[in-house]
């Protein structure tokens, strides 16, 4: 009788082998595919509206777009790339749960998003409304609440 020949693959750094249950790993990671985090302005009307008017800009009041989500997103996507490679990982080994990584992704998405709120310079202020505000600083108007409005949730899919 032929002996069994040991077989392995190791694909996305995770290593199968005999003795790994493949079908449980799938399971585990078909939660992460039910859900996703959410990054953005949350409370009141009037939060939600100046943070659709920096978000989108309006042309009727004179005001450029400045994204400090879209941008904030954009700068998080290398961090929570690596993060999920990482996580993955140790959602097969049992050292983490699809909850636990996905609010860890939430976590890092909106520390990047935060930062590029307290970054954001571009397009500059218009030189007479600059004088007239007393500072170049562009968002100050109600940037506290907005800044603390910033919220991450891990909603399941539709």
């Amino acid at each position: 009788m032929p002996k069994a020949t040991r077989r392995r693959t190791k694909r996305a750094n995770v290593e199968v082998t005999e003795t790994t249950y493949l079908p449980g790993i799938l399971k585990k990671l078909e939660e992460l595919t039910k859900y996703e985090v959410h990054i953005g302005a949350s409370g009141d009307t009037e939060t939600a509206k100046i943070a659709a008017i920096h978000e989108f800009g309006s042309v009727k009041a004179g005001i450029p777009a400045r994204s400090p989500i879209g941008g904030g997103k954009r700068k998080a996507q290398a961090a929570i790339s690596k993060l999920v490679k990482a996580g993955v990982n140790e959602i097969v080994l049992k050292n983490e749960t699809a909850q636990g990584l996905l609010e860890k992704v939430g976590q890092t998405g909106l520390k990047k998003t935060l930062q590029n709120f307290d970054k954001i310079r571009q397009p500059p202020l218009n030189p007479i409304y600059a004088k007239r505000k007393g500072n170049n600083k562009i968002l100050v108007a109600q940037e506290k609440k907005l800044r603390d409005s910033l919220k991450f949730v891990v909603v399941r899919k539709r």
